[in-house]
């Protein structure tokens, strides 16, 4: 048998025994005391807690690529030949959904308590670049073709985290939150780069290409703000704000770059280096039991 119900049973029993001492007195009092009991219990915010939420994600992917081109071997890198600029970013809007745990202790009218997480969402970038002609002279006698694919996308994310309340009334908490958090985050890069030559005619010579997929569990920072307020018995209900932030991160992939005549090459291009960003705001409402 729980602490709570043995405790109640005594209270009841204990209003048993002394009421009718005061019955005569104080009829109408003696009969409300239990449903103001009953009250005060169901606005008690010390516990556990189980329950679910759903909202939207507006995420901030950022994506920059230095490093994948080929050049002529007349044409040094960074002086007469460049690469190909390659970046994008964006914020799509996804919708999340998942559950959450946690446990509050209420102390007057603080309530602090412990909460973990975990949410599904869907929100992906992708960029291409198609550049048939790169020139690397006025006549465009020798010249390169450039293509570039990017893809970022981030999926689940998780998190446990510190909450801290204060109660405006009995049955509404205000509360801020913050802590860790863990989310999973997906990309691919895709570069061929083929240079061609007008003397003699048109020929194809020396190439570089590149593939890398990739998916990296990150860990970073939330902070929020919510409002929870007892809608019935032990169902309480939310809105809440959360800003969440992974940081900024390199990935490193290889380019293959073979050299051939007529164009040859220089200084090739043996890896490029991606630099990606990732951060996300989140509005959620939940329904959560107490236990």
């Amino acid at each position: 048998m729980n602490k709570r119900f043995l405790s109640g049973l005594i209270f009841v029993f204990g209003i048993g025994a002394v009421a009718p001492a005061f019955a005569a007195d104080l009829p109408v009092k003696r009969r409300a005391e239990p449903q103001q009991t009953q009250q005060t219990a169901n606005n008690n915010w010390s516990g556990g807690q189980v329950g679910g939420s759903n909202g939207v994600s507006s995420v901030n992917n950022n994506f920059v690529e230095p490093g994948a081109y080929v050049c002529p071997a007349a044409f040094p890198y960074n002086v007469s030949c460049f690469e190909s600029n390659f970046a994008f970013g964006g914020h799509p809007v996804s919708y999340t959904i998942g559950p959450f745990l946690g446990y509050r202790w209420q102390f007057g009218n603080s309530v602090v308590g412990v909460e973990g997480d975990w949410s599904w969402k869907k929100a992906e970038n992708t960029a291409l670049v198609s550049m048939p002609f790169v020139c690397f002279d006025t006549t465009c006698a020798n010249y390169r073709s450039d293509t570039k694919y990017g893809a970022i996308k981030q999926t689940w994310d998780s998190s446990f985290r510190l909450r801290y309340g204060w109660l405006v009334t009995p049955s509404t908490l205000v509360y801020g939150t913050a802590g860790i958090a863990i989310g999973e985050i997906s990309g691919s890069f895709s570069y061929q780069g083929i240079l061609f030559t007008t003397t003699p005619l048109v020929a194809a010579g020396s190439t570089a290409t590149s593939r890398a997929d990739w998916t990296d569990t990150r860990v970073g920072g939330t902070v929020g703000a919510g409002v929870e307020t007892v809608i019935w018995g032990g169902w309480k209900a939310r809105v809440e704000y959360r800003y969440t932030d992974y940081g900024s991160y390199t990935k490193t992939v290889g380019v293959n770059t073979v050299c051939a005549a007529p164009t040859g090459c220089s200084a090739p291009s043996s890896s490029a280096t991606i630099d990606v960003r990732e951060s996300f705001h989140t509005v959620r409402v939940g329904l959560g039991f107490d236990f």
